[in-house]
């Protein structure tokens, strides 16, 4: 299967160029004609539109270099170097890091790298040399961790969570691709099988993955906090009670149950009561639970829907304390599979993957004692208790 990426650039170049050329020719007759005043204002509004123009010019010129990348069974093709299968030790789409401007459930595109056999190190001699650039390894530049749509020297990416090796090459910028991602990850798993990275490392068990049957962990597991509290719920409905009893004694006598200021204090007394009844009356028909089985994993917060999350949708899942947090308690994380978008905010990066804590252990029955059985039951081929 091939991707290409001349269609997305070009569309975002010629986007750009036609924003920014109007926009100079207005902002170039606003600076003439301005005043003092608002000559500055229109000179940055011009800088502005010269900087949009040249960079349309710089994605237009970045098709001067075609590429075309093919995954097939013989392995990784790319405009001047094949690479096959042996020679790959594992190919992975890597997240990074999003800007604090962006909101908390954006999730920036992933960049497509792969990591080389120590026999195909383009260092060693005889080795596969082609890949510093279509220059030739006397005209290579090495480039740190720089997504670009040809295959950069082998350095160690950085940032993003990466922790990338010196045989990683970063091949594209899912974000430029013409076809999407989903087509993308099909063609890894067809064509990459173990090879593709569905986790990081230091989560994922040894073993092949998607090949365990979920359904002979027998009937699903369950663990429900309930919310003994019931003397606090029929307290709060008492008060609530006791609040609109005098509305009530007043409706019945025709009269306001005394003063305006007494009228709006029990008004107010009974919608605090009534929202702390419902919400205590919500916890309670609705405790907290987490429910693994063949399907997936289930949590539902107290009072809150339930979140399921399928095991297909997940890389790896893992008991133990989140990475590069000083809170050293277990907690139940989950990995997304490549691709996969998780009904889950706040994730972090490990590895360039996306994680998500999804509840500390200590919370539930037991302190969460049968969660890692339950996990070996159904997820036997994604479950690990390292972080």
């Amino acid at each position: 299967m091939e991707f290409t990426i001349s269609g997305r650039i070009r569309q975002r170049g010629r986007r750009q160029i036609g924003w920014s050329v109007p926009g100079i020719a207005g902002s170039t007759a606003w600076a003439l004609t301005a005043g003092d005043e608002l000559r500055g204002t229109a000179l940055f509004a011009l800088g502005f539109c010269v900087v949009v123009l040249l960079l349309g010019i710089h994605e237009l010129r970045r098709l001067r270099r075609p590429f075309r990348l093919r995954l097939d069974e013989y392995g990784v093709g790319l405009p001047d170097v094949r690479l096959p299968w042996d020679a790959v030790e594992s190919i992975a789409l890597r997240y990074r890091e999003r800007s604090a401007e962006e909101p908390e459930t954006s999730v920036r595109p992933p960049r497509l790298v792969l990591r080389l056999t120590p026999e195909a190190d383009p260092d060693r001699p005889g080795g596969p040399r082609d890949l510093r650039g279509p220059g030739g390894p006397a005209n290579a530049t090495p480039r740190r961790s720089r997504p670009l749509p040809w295959p950069t020297a082998p350095t160690a990416p950085s940032g993003g969570g990466t922790t990338g090796t010196a045989d990683e090459l970063t091949l594209v910028n899912c974000a430029d691709l013409d076809q999407s991602l989903a087509e993308l990850v099909g063609a890894l798993h067809e064509f990459a099988g173990h090879r593709f990275e569905s986790a990081p490392r230091s989560v994922l068990p040894p073993g092949p993955r998607d090949r365990y049957d979920p359904h002979l962990g027998g009937a699903e597991r369950r663990f429900t906090v309930e919310d003994g509290n019931l003397a606090r719920l029929l307290l709060l409905l008492a008060a609530t009670a006791a609040s609109l009893a005098p509305f009530l004694v007043g409706h019945l006598r025709g009269a306001p149950p005394g003063p305006e200021a007494l009228y709006v204090l029990w008004a107010l007394l009974a919608l605090l009561f009534g929202r702390l009844s419902f919400r205590a009356g919500r916890r309670w028909r609705r405790p907290l639970r987490l429910r693994i089985g063949p399907d997936g994993i289930g949590l539902r917060e107290p009072g809150g829907e339930e979140v399921f999350l399928r095991w297909t949708d997940l890389g790896a899942v893992t008991t133990a304390p989140l990475p590069d947090s000083l809170d050293r308690r277990p907690f139940l994380t989950v990995y997304a599979a490549p691709g996969a978008d998780l009904p889950l905010t706040a994730p972090f990066l490990s590895d360039g993957h996306r994680g998500y804590g999804l509840i500390r252990l200590d919370r539930l029955p037991e302190q969460g004692q049968g969660v890692p059985a339950a996990l070996r039951a159904f997820a036997a081929d994604r479950y690990t208790s390292r972080s």
